[in-house]
């Protein structure tokens, strides 16, 4: 038997290093490969795409949990934006940042998810060195959950639920704004103020006069029609705000409080307390150039009926 010959050997150990490299070398891809599985598995942001057939080529592992459609089902559904976004207006506007020209710049969003919740989600889309778009989410429904509920909290009352003096305030001057403009009915105002409330602090304490002013509140809100504003100026003292109201409407609400309130009494410390108020309405008249300038006569109009006695509504007669 012929021996290999040196060149013979040499391509041998040649061919078998080769191999080995190229081993190597697979291992190290999918070694990459995995790594970039994971990363794209386990990211804390939302990624997807979806093919030009729409339907769904990636869905990770937190597009599931946000969502909660499987990546299987996803991937078996005909349309899944449809069951995102149901509008197919809006549904188009989705579908026009992925396209030949991508949106790279985060925008808002807000899908459905599969318990029915709308998610606030800012978007971008980057485009593959394959053509491919991949969209990369940032989940911002908690957070927009968070600034409402501050712009809320700054709005209002926080012992009653009333609006505070500075929004009930603006609201007046929108009014204002939107009368000088024809729009809308008549306006009017009604200042209220509870009768001798210092006596319900100075016998059942701040904690009882905070009661009274909650049951207040209650049995206004029961008087009050779709589309009025209750805001509390300070202390004791409230403003309404009627809208296609004339002067009858608030004697009318007026009326209706007062017999509310003596017949249902306050539960104070276990106590059945009687309240009564005073009401000052004003109309909006051509010419009002401020939130003070109906405020003046509102504020003239309960001292009126202060003075006649209370537990009454006077209106503003100029």
């Amino acid at each position: 038997m012929q021996s290999p010959l040196p060149h013979d050997d040499a391509r041998s150990q040649h061919a078998v290093s080769d191999a080995a490299e190229l081993e190597l070398e697979l291992t190290r891809l999918r070694d990459v490969v995995a790594q970039y599985e994971a990363l794209f598995q386990t990211a804390p942001v939302l990624i997807n795409a979806f093919g030009p057939d729409g339907r769904c080529t990636l869905w990770n592992e937190a597009c599931e949990r946000r969502f909660g459609w499987s990546e299987a089902e996803i991937k078996e559904c005909r349309d899944p934006l449809a069951l995102f976004y149901p509008d197919p207006q809006v549904r188009k506007q989705v579908i026009d940042t992925v396209g030949p020209q991508p949106s790279r710049s985060f925008r808002e969003w807000h899908p459905r998810a599969r318990s029915g919740e709308r998610l606030a989600v800012l978007w971008s889309n980057v485009r593959l060195p394959d053509g491919k778009v991949v969209n990369i989410g940032m989940d911002m429904t908690e957070s927009r959950r968070t600034e409402a509920a501050l712009a809320w909290m700054a709005r209002v009352d926080s012992l009653t639920g009333c609006w505070n003096r500075a929004e009930i305030l603006k609201r007046l001057e929108d009014r204002l704004a939107a009368a000088a403009r024809g729009e809308g009915g008549p306006n009017t105002a009604l200042m209220l103020d509870l009768d001798h409330f210092k006596q319900v602090n100075d016998r059942y304490g701040h904690l009882g006069g905070d009661a009274a002013l909650r049951h207040f509140c209650e049995q206004l809100r029961a008087c009050m029609r779709d589309g009025d504003s209750i805001g509390r100026l300070g202390g004791e003292e409230f403003l309404v705000l009627l809208a296609d109201a004339d002067g009858d409407a608030a004697h009318a609400i007026c009326a209706r409080l007062r017999m509310s309130l003596r017949q249902h009494p306050a539960d104070i410390d276990g106590a059945a307390v009687a309240l009564s108020v005073s009401g000052g309405i004003a109309r909006f008249v051509e010419g009002d150039a401020s939130a003070s300038d109906v405020l003046r006569r509102a504020d003239s109009a309960l001292y009126q009926a202060k003075r006649a006695g209370r537990d009454c509504a006077v209106e503003y007669r100029g």
